[in-house]
């Protein structure tokens, strides 16, 4: 295994800049996703470090090795693709013994790896099937047995649950993580759906336009977003923003709020020591363990809240929503990068009293 450095690295197509001077990280074994939308370049640059792209500017190194002259089959690197892109012709067996006999590896090595990979991945039923015979989840853990089956110093992953269905993409996400965890492989893993990120990630790299945007763990992404488009990439549904002049005369235009609907729920009267904000409840949206409310300000603004009971609730009526002021992040509105959290109130006598909602959510 090894870490993969990627240095000042910019990728065009003719006169389009993709990728715009990338400075990253990754450790030995570590488990990092480049993740934004559709066009941000994480794609681009997973096909950079694979060697299937070459590069306008910069390095990429694995390990010490510097891979800018190094072909693509001797980096020693796995791609899994979205479409697995296994041979129709070949049975599951022969398509993950198919790297192995590339190298001309002898016929008892090939078998002792393809019975690893199978007992790994849970094939050994399904070994002389053909793709055709398969389901998708089938499939997929083919393609990353082929990925893993010689042993390489990193692996890399474009969008590989894309294709399946909600509950198989949960179950393939596990496996996933406890091979690379069992492995303890390097795993570079592109995803423009964020939950997928925060789960499977030891770190994050959000790209948008081919600029990375912010590089840390998951919780620092979710909870200390660099800027408004972290902010509202990450999280479901999106960070809600409101001019900083709703912070109670402590903030100017010149400031924007930022709070997540998880942590704005209602309260029956506004405590001193939170950010408080009246609306009219729209909408309710059951969601399983938690309700979500729309709810319009007065200027016609719509944002959404959370609660645990939608039961006392009515569309119609007048809510008030509170959020800790610590969990409220303020972003400069002309640059959109984010500065710290709302500050607590200078007077902090008077403490309203709270509804059980707003209590459980520590305000």
């Amino acid at each position: 295994m090894a870490a993969i450095s990627i240095r000042n690295v910019s990728k065009s197509f003719g006169l389009t800049p993709v990728l715009r001077g990338l400075d990253l990280e990754v450790a030995d074994g570590e488990f990092v996703s480049f993740l934004g939308p559709s066009g941000c370049g994480k794609s681009t640059l997973l096909f950079c470090i694979a060697g299937l792209e070459d590069l306008t500017a910069g390095t990429i190194h694995l390990g010490e090795r510097d891979m800018g002259h190094i072909p693509p089959r001797d980096r020693n690197i796995a791609l899994v693709f979205q479409d697995y892109a296994l041979y129709p012709h070949m049975r599951v067996r022969e398509n993950i013994a198919f790297p192995l006999h590339q190298q001309n590896l002898p016929a008892e090595t090939v078998q002792k790896q393809v019975a690893w990979a199978a007992e790994l991945l849970g094939l050994e039923a399904l070994l002389d099937r053909s793709p055709a015979e398969l389901s998708g989840g089938q499939r997929q853990r083919v393609a990353v047995g082929r990925a893993i089956v010689r042993n390489p110093a990193a692996l890399l992953m474009d969008e590989p649950l894309s294709n399946l269905d909600a509950s198989l993409r949960v179950r393939m996400r596990t496996e996933i993580k406890r091979l690379q965890k069992e492995l303890g492989l390097t795993v570079i893993f592109v995803t423009h759906d964020q939950e997928e990120a925060m789960v499977l990630s030891d770190r994050i790299a959000v790209m948008n336009a081919g600029v990375l945007q912010q590089f840390a763990d998951p919780m620092t992404v979710y909870r200390e977003p660099a800027n408004q488009f972290v902010a509202s990439f990450i999280g479901s549904p999106q960070m809600n923003f409101l001019p900083g002049t709703m912070a109670g005369g402590a903030l100017d235009d010149t400031k924007t709020l930022g709070v997540r609907p998880h942590d704005l729920v209602p309260t029956r009267r506004a405590p001193n020591d939170a950010l408080t904000i009246q609306g009219t409840l729209s909408l309710i949206e059951p969601a399983g363990p938690v309700t979500f409310l729309d709810v319009t300000l007065a200027d016609g603004t719509l944002i959404k809240a959370t609660c645990a009971d939608p039961r006392t609730y009515r569309p119609g009526e007048t809510l008030t929503l509170a959020a800790p002021r610590a969990n409220v992040c303020v972003f400069d509105t002309a640059s959109g990068v984010r500065t710290g959290a709302l500050a607590p109130p200078s007077d902090d006598s008077l403490v309203g009293h709270t509804s059980d909602e707003a209590m459980a959510h520590g305000i």
